[in-house]
């Protein structure tokens, strides 16, 4: 009965959440890997030259979700700071009636991709990220603010 428990165990901790177990073996031992799925992976892109279209009609925002520091060192001219970190306790201040562009220094926006998944769980299905973020904004001499202006 002890050894159907603890099969039971081990089986429900192999099989659950969102991570794929896979067995390795290894020199005479078996290695554990798991694999975690990325939901971010499938969070909606914005190129560039869509988010600028979109934020001069007044149709779409920037969020800067990088730190505070990083934001106040300099951030896309007009965007709204809030760090990822804060996402789930500050969404309530994003206007509901345009999309929301998301947008970090991460490579291929990682941070600003996740941030994208948190708002859809939120009930915000109009945002995205910005492909390239804040690296490739500067790099193209894109308008920008310090200090949080």
């Amino acid at each position: 009965m002890r050894r159907l428990f603890i099969s039971a165990i081990a089986l429900s901790v192999l099989t659950a959440g969102s991570a794929a177990a896979q067995m390795k073996p290894g020199a005479g031992s078996v290695k554990m890997e798991t694999k975690q799925v990325d939901a971010s992976a499938s969070a909606r892109r914005i190129k560039r030259e869509e988010a600028m279209r979109l934020v001069k009609a007044d149709k779409a925002v920037y969020v800067d979700v990088r730190s505070k520091q990083s934001y106040d060192a300099g951030h896309i001219k007009g965007a709204l700071s809030i760090p990822g970190s804060q996402l789930t306790n500050r969404f309530r201040e994003l206007p509901l009636g345009k999309t929301i562009i998301t947008y970090c220094a991460c490579v291929e926006e990682h941070s600003a991709a996740v941030a994208v998944v948190v708002l859809k769980n939120y009930g915000i299905k109009n945002a995205g990220a910005l492909v390239g973020g804040w690296n490739e904004w500067t790099a193209q001499g894109l308008p920008t603010s310090k200090n949080g202006k």
